[in-house]
């Protein structure tokens, strides 16, 4: 430890294994998803929640940048962690069952959850649900586990059902003023551009 120069405990050293070592993981082509947060890691008590895209690092525009470039961007910054801008790209679907009670989709994997089979013609596939989309919300309830998620969905049928989804596959709108920058050092967060961030600082 650098002698008068406060660490937050449990943070590593350096950006080598980032974003995993920080508590989050990464998913996408281009741009780039927060797919999963630990519970009480540096990430979570920073506010970054699944379904952020990564906008801005370290004041870098990230926005069209796939994961594993990101990765290797943020793995060369001096700064640890680097600071990063996200914005929500969860979405609300809401879904009425069909005639059967059910909603027409099947769900694999946990934190997060996918979905494996959506009918493009049942109840879930004309709501815009496709296959290969997370599902990070049932009912406004977080979700993680598959158990959990299949429960809750099961305990709906015969009643509308609404997800919070976040899909990679449609391209995201261009950004709003819901922009907020993360700093899980407990260094000063900065402003970013024009967007109104919200400050998530980890007092050490």
């Amino acid at each position: 430890m650098i002698k008068g120069r406060p660490e937050v405990l449990g943070l590593p050293p350096t950006n080598q294994n980032w974003p995993e070592a920080f508590g989050f993981r990464l998913g996408g082509t281009g741009p780039s998803y927060i797919l999963s947060v630990v519970e009480g890691s540096s990430a979570s008590l920073a506010g970054l929640q699944p379904g952020d895209q990564v906008v801005d690092i370290e004041g870098q525009d990230v926005t069209n940048l796939s994961t594993p470039a990101l990765i290797a961007l943020a793995q060369t910054l001096k700064t640890v962690p680097p600071s990063i801008g996200v914005v929500s790209r969860i979405k609300q679907i809401d879904i009425s069952p069909g005639p059967d009670g059910r909603f027409g989709f099947t769900i694999v994997g946990d934190s997060p959850l996918m979905v494996e089979e959506c009918a493009p013609t049942g109840p879930a596939g004309l709501c815009s649900l496709k296959s290969g989309d997370y599902v990070l919300e049932v009912n406004g309830i977080p979700v993680k586990h598959h158990e959990t998620a299949a429960a809750m969905i099961k305990a709906a049928q015969g009643r509308p059902l609404r997800l919070g989804v976040l899909s990679m596959a449609r391209r995201p709108k261009r950004l709003s003023s819901s922009m907020r920058v993360v700093s899980q050092s407990g260094d000063s967060v900065r402003d970013s551009r024009a967007h109104k961030a919200m400050e998530f600082n980890k007092k050490v």
